[in-house]
């Protein structure tokens, strides 16, 4: 496949998947917040952030090394590499389910929320069909195989999505443990899905290679850290805001929350296709090279969050007004707080999946634990005294010291310019309405 047909390919589909997978959770948003009071939407959210960071600190912990270890030089030894990358996947589930298990009570005691344990517990049941998942959608995306990487990915949102819709419709009684089975039963068509789109892509050895184990281990350790720590701060917030006020104010931050998140659809989708590239790049030791693949795709993502960030910050009632309703308007000022991400995630974003590439997961993970102690220090300060609002400064002032350390790096690393990533952002203007006229004229 040439370069150009894969990022085109391969950038439609992964758009595709994260698309879709956000729009119908975000429907799927706009029906429970119209269902539940604020107290029980705000457990479900505590919930959702929780399996969230279990999920994407088991997906960091082999994503990014078995993609590396694939597309290098060892596809030779593919069955061994996926191998022990399954048995680490498997040894760290099993601890999370322990963890869970054995936590959930304290949780529930410690973030006011009294229906958290039994919906966590419910979740243990299904981690370890989850194994498998995350395993298939890594080789997926290693391989390049995108279109089944969107089939694989849609068929878990789809039918959860579809089981909210129907009971909203029919007006039946819903409440959070029905919600968590529902979501236990979707996971299981996605890994089904998933397995077959996959089928011939998977190769296990009957021998457990220890030289394998120890290298995805390595790598994987200080991805697994990063991924852990970085969704712990993005999350601290509403930890906080349960702990020292209460699940009412994590469901306004959450409805501030969900707007922001359209931009981890550009924003992720651009990371997901650049790491294989960039990670190959690293290999050849092409700084160059990699120094364009990173100007250009963060002006890549600065294309699509720089209109959204002007159009929030002018628009920010009627939209909270329109997708949560009057009852959620102490949403708007934490909204305008909180958007300022928009412009900085596409370089914190960035320079993290190319330390990564660059073989520098350690450092990655040492500035994604900076933005998480300054998340946590602010936040403590800030909520006690400025409420609701000092969680939405506490992290935008986080989030902005570790852009400003990371690019640094990156400069002295690369030669990468900020401004060059903006020029960048600036070119796709003509490109994109170029690209429009002539799928107009087809």
């Amino acid at each position: 496949m040439s370069e150009k047909k894969y990022w085109i390919t391969s950038g439609m589909y992964t758009m595709l998947h994260r698309g879709l997978d956000f729009v119908l959770g975000f429907l799927g948003f706009l029906i429970l917040v119209r269902i539940f009071p604020q107290s029980t939407f705000g457990t479900w959210v505590l919930f959702i952030t929780i399996t969230s960071i279990v999920d994407m600190a088991r997906n960091g912990f082999i994503q990014n090394g078995l993609i590396r270890f694939l597309v290098g030089e060892y596809q030779q030894e593919n069955a061994n590499i996926q191998t022990a990358a399954l048995w680490l996947n498997t040894a760290l589930t099993s601890l999370f389910i322990i963890l869970i298990w054995v936590t959930a009570p304290w949780l529930k005691s410690f973030l006011n929320a009294p229906s958290l344990a039994e919906i966590l517990r419910i979740h243990c049941y299904i981690l370890p069909v989850l194994i498998f998942h995350t395993h298939i959608m890594v080789v997926l995306q290693a391989r390049g195989m995108f279109k089944a990487y969107f089939w694989a990915g849609i068929f878990k949102s789809v039918p959860f999505f579809g089981f909210i819709a129907v009971m909203y419709v029919l007006e039946k009684p819903l409440d959070l443990a029905m919600l968590a089975w529902v979501q236990n039963i979707a996971f299981v068509i996605a890994t089904l899905t998933a397995l077959y789109q996959c089928k011939e892509q998977l190769f296990v050895s009957k021998y457990i290679s220890g030289k394998w184990l120890k290298n995805v281990f390595h790598f994987g350790k200080y991805v697994f850290g990063t991924n852990l720590v970085s969704m712990l701060g993005n999350s601290l917030d509403k930890f906080l805001l349960g702990a020292l006020l209460s699940p009412v104010q994590v469901a306004i931050s959450n409805a501030a929350g969900r707007i922001l998140n359209f931009i981890e659809v550009p924003v992720n989708s651009v990371a997901s296709i650049t790491y294989p590239k960039a990670s190959e790049t690293a290999q050849k030791e092409d700084f160059k090279r990699m120094k364009y693949l990173y100007e250009r795709s963060t002006g890549l993502m600065l294309f699509m969050t720089v209109p959204f960030f002007i159009i929030v910050m002018i628009f920010a009632k009627d939209i909270i007004l329109l997708i949560a309703g009057e009852e959620y308007l102490e949403s708007v000022l934490f909204l305008r707080i909180i958007i300022v991400i928009a412009l900085l995630k596409p370089f914190d974003r960035q320079a993290g999946v190319f330390l990564d590439a660059m073989g520098k997961p350690d450092l990655n993970f040492k500035l994604v634990f900076v933005t998480m102690m300054a998340t946590l220090i602010f936040s403590l300060i800030l909520i006690p005294t400025v409420g609701l609002y000092g969680a939405a400064i506490g992290w935008v002032s986080a989030v902005s010291i570790t852009v400003a350390l990371k690019q640094t790096i990156i400069h002295r690393g690369l030669q990468a310019r900020m401004w060059a990533s903006f020029y960048y952002a600036w070119r796709f203007l003509p490109e994109g309405f170029s690209l429009l006229r002539s799928k107009m004229r087809q």
